[in-house]
C-alpha cells in the first residue's frame, strides 16, 4: 500500500506538471503542434523577453535537429567574437630571386590568407581590381619581365576542400564549394545554356568566366515550369562535370552556377594572362603549391590586397545565405586558428552538448543543434554590439526572408535568419516591437506537406507568441 502511494503521489505530481506545462502554452503553439505537415515532424523551438530574460514559449528547446542554414549563426558568432568585426584578411604579392634590367630572376608568388572577397560578386562591381592592384605592385618593384613561374601558394587549408559529412550530390554545385587557401571569383562559374521546347536536351553556350579545361556531360532538359531545377555533379580538381535536372523551355540563355574546380590553379592561369596582356612577360609557367610544393628561401614582399572588414562579410554570409563565405571562416577559426567552436561557446556559459558541428553553412545533414541553444547564442551577442544584429537581414524586407512575414504585423520588425534543406525549414533571430525585443529560434525536421505552407504556420505561431 505504501508503494501504490509513491505511484500515486509520483503520477498526481507528473499530471499537475503536464497541466502547468499547458497552462503556460500559448494557444498560438497548441495550434501551430496540431499542424497537420507536423504529423511526424521533429520540432524545438524556444522565444524569450530579452529585458527579462523570461521565456515565453519553449518546445522540446533541448532537441537537437538538423538546422540547415541556421548554423551560420554560430559561425558567424564565433568569428566576430574570436576575430572582431574590423578583421581583414591581407593576401601578399611577393618574388624570390633579384630583379636585373627590369628582369625579376626568379618566381612571383601570391600567398593565399584564405580570403573568400578575391574578385567577389559581392564587393564592387570591378571584380578585376585586386589584380589591377597586384599589377602596380609589379610595375612599381620595377618588374616588366618573368624569368621564372608564376605560383599560387594555396595549401593554407589542405586540399581535402570538402566536408567529408557533404552529400556526395551537393559537389560540385555552387552552394557546395571546395574551400582552399585561395579562392577567386567566389569560387564560382556560371554555365550558360539555351534550352528549346518542353522535353528536349539543352545546349552549352559558353561559361563565364572562361573554363577552358571543363568537360561537361550534358543531361540537362527544358520543361514547362518557372523554377530552376538545373545541377552541377562534380569532385575537387576535377575538370569533368556533369550537368542534370531541368531549367524552363525557350530560354536563349540561361545560367547554371557550379563551383570552380581547382581555385588555385585557376587564380595561377588568369593572373598570368592578365600579366601578359598587360605587357609583363612571363617566361616560366603557371602553377599552385599543390603542384609544385616549393618554399621560396627567401620572400621580397611586393604588395598585398586587404579584404572588406568581417563584420561586412558575416553580413553576406546571413543576408545572402552565403555557403562561400561561411566555409571560408569556419576553416579560418578551426584550421588556422585551431578554435574548437563547441568548447569555446561552453567557456562562455552557454550549454553546447546540444551542438553537433562538421561545417560553417549547414550544408551537412549530420549538423544538429537545439533551439535553446539558439536562443543562448541571440541572447549572448545582444549585449555584443550591433554587427551581430545588423547582419541578420529584415523581415518581409530583404534577403532570404525577404516574403518572410511580409504583410503582417510583425513585417520591417524581425531580424532573422532562415535555413532550408530538403524536409527542414528553421527561422531564428530577434524581434522588436513595441517597446519589447525577443529572441526565438524555430527548427523543423521532416514535415510533410508544402513548405509554403509550413512557412505560413510558422508566421501564424511568431505573430501570435508576441502579440
Amino acid at each position: 500500500m505504501k508503494i501504490k502511494g509513491y505511484y500515486l503521489l509520483f503520477f498526481c505530481l507528473l499530471w499537475g506538471g503536464f497541466q502547468l506545462a499547458g497552462q503556460t502554452q500559448p494557444a498560438a503553439l497548441n495550434t501551430f503542434l496540431r499542424s497537420e505537415s507536423l504529423k511526424h515532424a521533429g520540432i524545438s523551438l524556444k522565444a524569450i523577453d530579452l529585458s527579462t530574460g523570461k521565456t515565453l514559449v519553449s518546445y522540446n528547446e533541448n532537441m537537437a535537429l538538423i538546422p540547415a542554414s541556421n548554423m551560420k549563426l554560430v559561425t558567424t558568432a564565433t568569428a566576430l567574437e574570436v576575430l572582431g568585426g574590423g578583421f581583414c584578411f591581407e593576401t601578399p604579392l611577393f618574388y624570390d630571386g633579384v630583379i636585373q634590367n627590369n628582369t625579376l630572376e626568379g618566381n612571383l608568388y601570391v600567398k593565399g590568407s584564405g580570403d573568400p572577397t578575391l574578385g567577389s560578386e559581392f564587393f564592387g562591381n570591378d571584380k578585376e581590381s585586386f589584380l589591377s592592384q597586384w599589377l602596380s605592385a609589379v610595375t612599381t618593384a620595377g618588374i616588366q619581365g618573368i624569368s621564372g613561374d608564376l605560383i599560387v601558394l594555396d595549401q593554407l587549408y589542405g586540399y581535402e576542400g570538402i566536408s567529408p559529412k557533404w552529400l556526395v550530390e551537393d559537389l560540385g554545385n555552387y552552394y557546395a564549394p571546395g574551400i582552399y587557401g585561395i579562392s577567386v571569383f567566389d569560387n564560382m562559374y556560371r554555365v550558360y545554356l539555351q534550352s528549346f521546347k518542353s522535353g528536349s536536351t539543352t545546349s552549352v553556350l559558353y561559361t563565364e568566366p572562361a573554363m577552358a579545361d571543363l568537360q561537361f556531360t550534358n543531361e540537362i532538359t527544358a520543361f514547362q515550369s518557372a523554377s530552376d531545377e538545373s545541377y552541377i555533379f562534380g569532385t575537387p580538381f576535377s575538370n569533368q562535370r556533369r550537368l542534370y535536372g531541368s531549367i524552363p523551355a525557350n530560354k536563349s540563355s540561361f545560367a547554371a552556377k557550379g563551383d570552380i574546380p581547382d581555385p588555385g590553379l585557376f587564380l595561377a592561369n588568369y593572373f598570368y594572362a592578365y600579366l601578359q596582356n598587360h605587357g609583363i612577360k612571363v617566361s616560366g609557367k603557371a602553377t599552385t603549391f599543390r603542384l609544385n610544393p616549393k618554399i621560396p628561401d627567401t620572400e621580397v614582399k611586393i604588395g598585398a590586397v586587404r579584404s572588406p572588414d568581417l563584420a561586412s562579410m558575416v553580413r553576406i554570409v546571413n543576408v545572402k545565405s552565403n555557403n562561400h563565405y561561411a566555409e571560408h571562416l569556419y576553416k579560418l577559426l578551426t584550421v588556422k586558428d585551431s578554435v574548437d567552436i563547441s568548447a569555446y561557446w561552453t567557456s562562455k556559459g552557454l550549454d553546447s552538448s546540444a551542438l553537433f558541428l562538421f561545417d560553417g553553412s549547414g550544408v551537412s545533414p549530420a549538423n544538429a543543434l537545439s533551439a535553446g541553444f539558439l536562443v543562448q547564442l541571440l541572447e549572448y551577442m545582444d549585449g555584443k554590439g550591433k554587427d551581430f544584429y545588423y547582419s541578420l537581414p529584415l523581415a518581409g524586407k530583404e534577403g532570404t526572408v525577404a516574403s518572410f512575414l511580409k504583410g503582417t504585423s510583425l513585417e520591417g520588425k524581425a531580424r532573422i535568419k532562415s535555413g532550408s534543406m530538403t524536409n527542414v525549414q528553421s527561422y531564428s533571430g530577434y524581434i522588436e516591437k513595441g517597446n519589447k525585443r525577443y529572441a526565438f529560434s524555430i527548427i523543423i525536421n521532416n514535415f510533410t506537406g508544402k513548405r509554403a505552407d509550413l512557412k505560413h504556420e510558422m508566421e501564424k505561431l511568431l505573430i501570435g507568441i508576441i502579440d
